[in-house]
C-alpha cells in the first residue's frame, strides 16, 4: 500500500495530488471487486456501420477483406442484431441473428475494426490482444494522469508516456465516490487504423464493465487509399430473439429491432441499392447471366488470391489461406526466402467426435525445396483428448560428414555429394489417462533417398536409408500453471518394412510459459536426448532437436529453435543438451525511441545454449521486435565463447490479424 501511495502521486497532476491519486487508484480497483458479467450472461447487441471511400485505387484490391468495397459504390451501410453470451474472463461469443446491408453477400470488411468497438475496462488490454488499458493498475507506468473535479464526478485525462500504437490518449468521466467509469472518450492507432471511441457505460447496471452505447470512428489509409468508417453499437436492446434465428437477411425485421432510426444519409444509400437491384431485375436473362458470370469470376480472383477462403455447411468447415499474400512469406538464415500455404478442413459428428485435416505446404527458394506436412486426425473422445493421427511429410535435404568423406574418397576430393531427401509417415494414438498425463503411442517410417542415386552407386555407397520404429511419449502437466514435461522413447527395428537402420533413442523436454498481468511473457524450454545405440551414424535424427522448415510468424516456436545452427549438427551427435529463454514485453527498449518506437509493438530477447558431441559450448543471443508490418530478429552465435556468425529472421505481419 505504501509503495502504491508513493508511485501514484508521481503520475497525477492536480491541486490536491493525494485526493487525485486516491481517485485514480479507486478507478483501477473498481472492476476488480465489483465486476458482475459472469459466465452465461446474455445481452442483445444492435450494430450499424457505414464505410465511405474518400480515395481509392486498384491497390485496394490487394488488401485482405477490402475487395468487397474496392469497386462499385463509394458508400456502404449495414446493420446486424446479435446475441452476446459471456464466458469467463470477460470474453464473449457473438451469434449474429438478423442482418441487412449493401455490402455484397454481407462479406466481412476490415474485421480487425470490429475487435476495437467493444472496450473491455476490466482487462489488462482494452481490446482483444491489443491496446494496453490505462484503466488497469499494471499499466500505470505507461501513462500520465491528470484529474479535474466536477462535484460528485471527476474527469481523468490520460496520455501515454511514449508515442506508441499500443497506447491511447483520452479522458473518462468517473464517479468520485466509487471510482466507476461513467463515460469514455479516447483515440489511438492500431493495425493501420486510426480510431476515435466514445462510449457511455451502462447506468442501469452499475457493476457492468460493458458500455450501454459505443461509437467508433475509424480511418484506414494505405497506398493512396483513404477509407473511413462509422460504427455505432447498442448493447442493451430489449428484444430477445430465439436461438434458431441465425444470419437471417431481413430489412423488414431489422426495421422493428433497431433502437434508433436511420440517418437520412443511411436511408439514401439503402434506397440507391434497392434501385440498383430493381434495374438488375429488368435486364434480360442473357445480360443477367453475363453479369453474374463476371461477378463470380471476380469473386474467385478477389477472394481466393488475396483473402482467406472459409466455407461452412452443416457439419463441414473449410479454410484456405490466401494464395497471393505477402504475410505468408518469410526469411531465415537456413531456408532463405520461403512461402507457405495453410489449408484446414473439419467434419464434426458432434462435440466429442470430429475429423480434421490441416495440411501445410511451403517452398524454400534458397534450398529449392518443396515442403509439405499433411496431418489427418480423427478425434474420438475430445473430453479425454483421445485421437488417432496420421501424418505424411518431408524434412530438409541433408548429408552426413562421415558419408561425405567416404564419397569424396571414392569420387575425388572436389566431388560434391548429392543431398539426401527425407520423407516420413507417422501414425499415433493419444489418450489422456489422467488430468495431468497424456500418453501417445505410434509408429514412424522414414525413407531417406539420394537426390542422385546414380552418383552414389558409382561411389559404391547406399542410395536409400529406411527406418521403422515404434515410439511412445508421455506428456506430463503435474502443476496446473507449471511447466509441461515430455518423455519420448523411439526404438528403430531393422529388417522390417525394408528398414536398414537400428537404434534406440530417449528424449526429455520441458517447456514453461509464464505471463504476468501486464502481458509480459517469459518463455523457458530445456531438453536433452541421447541414443542408447545406433547401427550407423547416418541419418538418424531427433524429434525435439531439429530444424523447423515451415515456421510461421511471431507466435511460432522461434523461442524453442536455434536459428544459426548448421543443418548437419542435427543428426551427427549421439546426444544433445539444449536450453532456451526468451522474454516478451511491450515497450521494452526500442519502443521508447522517438519516431521508430512509435510502431514497435512487442520486443523479445533470446538466449539459447547447446551442447553436442565433438562440439564446444554453443550459444545464440538474439533480439527481435514485432510491428504491424513485420516481425524480425537478429541473432549472433558463439562457439567456445568466441563470436561465430551473425544472422536474422524475418516474417511478414502485414494484415495478419485482419
Amino acid at each position: 500500500m505504501l509503495g502504491m501511495m508513493t508511485v501514484v502521486p508521481s503520475i497525477c497532476f492536480a491541486r490536491n495530488r493525494t485526493a487525485d491519486s486516491l481517485l485514480v487508484k479507486r478507478m483501477w480497483h473498481f472492476y476488480e471487486h465489483d465486476y458482475s458479467e459472469h459466465e452465461g450472461t446474455e445481452k442483445n447487441l444492435y450494430m450499424k456501420y457505414h464505410f465511405s471511400s474518400k480515395r481509392r485505387n486498384v491497390l485496394l484490391n490487394l488488401v485482405p477483406t477490402m475487395y468487397s468495397i474496392a469497386r462499385g459504390n463509394k458508400d456502404y451501410v449495414g446493420e446486424s442484431y446479435s446475441k452476446l453470451r459471456y464466458r469467463e474472463n470477460n470474453n464473449f461469443e457473438m451469434q449474429r441473428q438478423v442482418i441487412c446491408g449493401t455490402i455484397p453477400r454481407h462479406r466481412s470488411v476490415m474485421p480487425s475494426l470490429y475487435k476495437i468497438i467493444t472496450p473491455n475496462l476490466y482487462g489488462t488490454q482494452l481490446f482483444q490482444d491489443r491496446i494496453l488499458s490505462p484503466f488497469h493498475q499494471t499499466n500505470r507506468y505507461f501513462y500520465k494522469y491528470r484529474v479535474t473535479h466536477k462535484g460528485n464526478q471527476a474527469t481523468i485525462h490520460f496520455r501515454p508516456r511514449s508515442s506508441n500504437t499500443q497506447l491511447i490518449a483520452g479522458k473518462v468521466e468517473v464517479d468520485v465516490a466509487t471510482g466507476r467509469i461513467l463515460a469514455l472518450s479516447c483515440e489511438g492507432e492500431f493495425d493501420m487504423i486510426d480510431f476515435k471511441i466514445n462510449a457511455t457505460m451502462d447506468r442501469r447496471n452499475p457493476h457492468s464493465s460493458m458500455p450501454d452505447r459505443c461509437t467508433t470512428e475509424a480511418t484506414f489509409k494505405f497506398l493512396g487509399n483513404d477509407i473511413s468508417s462509422h460504427i455505432t453499437c447498442f448493447y442493451n436492446c430489449p428484444t430477445t430473439l430465439p436461438d434458431s434465428i441465425n444470419n437471417y437477411d431481413s430489412p423488414e425485421m431489422m426495421s422493428k429491432l433497431r433502437p434508433v432510426p436511420l440517418k437520412r444519409e443511411e436511408e439514401t444509400i439503402y434506397s440507391l441499392r434497392r434501385q440498383e437491384e430493381a434495374e438488375e431485375e429488368q435486364n434480360d436473362s442473357i445480360q443477367k447471366g453475363t453479369s453474374r458470370l463476371k461477378e463470380v469470376a471476380w469473386d474467385i480472383i478477389g477472394d481466393n488470391l488475396i483473402n482467406s477462403t472459409s466455407a461452412h455447411h452443416e457439419n463441414l468447415s473449410l479454410h484456405v489461406s490466401p494464395l497471393l499474400n505477402p504475410l505468408y512469406m518469410g526469411y531465415s538464415p537456413s531456408s532463405g526466402i520461403s512461402y507457405k500455404l495453410d489449408v484446414g478442413a473439419r467434419y464434426a459428428w458432434d462435440a466429442q467426435h470430429y475429423l480434421t485435416l490441416n495440411p501445410r505446404f511451403g517452398y524454400s527458394f534458397k534450398r529449392e525445396q518443396f515442403y509439405y506436412t499433411i496431418p489427418l486426425r480423427m478425434t474420438y473422445n475430445a473430453r479425454r483428448n483421445g485421437y488417432v493421427e496420421m501424418t505424411w511429410g518431408n524434412g530438409n535435404r541433408t548429408s552426413h560428414a562421415t558419408l561425405y568423406e567416404a564419397y569424396q574418397k571414392a569420387m575425388g576430393d572436389n566431388s560434391e555429394m548429392p543431398d539426401f531427401e527425407d520423407e516420413y509417415f507417422r501414425i499415433s494414438n493419444n489418450n489422456r489417462v489422467y488430468k495431468w498425463l497424456d500418453v501417445t503411442a505410434g509408429l514412424v517410417w522414414h525413407r531417406r533417398s539420394s537426390s542422385n542415386p546414380d552418383k552414389m552407386s558409382q561411389a559404391g555407397l547406399v542410395t536409400h536409408y529406411h527406418s521403422f520404429a515404434p515410439t511412445v511419449s508421455l506428456h506430463l502437466r503435474p502443476w496446473e500453471k507449471g511447466p509441461t514435461l515430455t518423455v519420448n522413447y523411439e526404438r528403430g527395428i531393422s529388417h522390417l518394412f525394408h528398414s536398414n537402420l537400428s537404434y534406440g533413442r530417449w528424449e526429455f523436454d520441458g517447456a514453461y510459459k509464464y505471463q504476468n498481468k501486464s502481458i509480459r511473457i517469459l518463455n523457458m524450454r530445456a531438453g536433452a536426448g541421447f541414443y542408447t545405440h545406433r547401427s550407423t551414424d547416418f541419418f538418424v535424427d531427433f524429434t525435439n532437436f531439429r530444424d523447423n522448415n515451415l515456421a510461421t510468424g511471431w507466435e511460432d516456436d522461434w523461442t524453442g529453435q536455434f536459428q544459426l545452427v548448421e543443418s548437419r549438427w542435427y543428426n551427427e551427435s549421439n546426444y544433445y543438451v539444449r536450453g532456451h529463454i526468451s522474454y516478451d514485453s511491450p515497450l521494452l527498449m526500442l519502443s521508447w525511441l522517438p519516431y521508430v518506437g512509435r510502431i514497435v509493438e512487442t520486443e523479445r530477447i533470446y538466449i539459447s545454449a547447446l551442447s553436442i558431441e565433438h562440439t564446444r559450448p554453443y550459444y545464440e543471443l538474439g533480439y527481435g521486435f514485432q510491428n504491424r508490418y513485420f516481425s524480425t530478429a537478429v541473432f549472433g552465435s558463439f562457439l567456445n565463447h568466441r563470436f561465430q556468425k551473425f544472422g536474422c529472421k524475418f516474417t511478414i505481419e502485414l494484415f495478419r490479424r485482419w
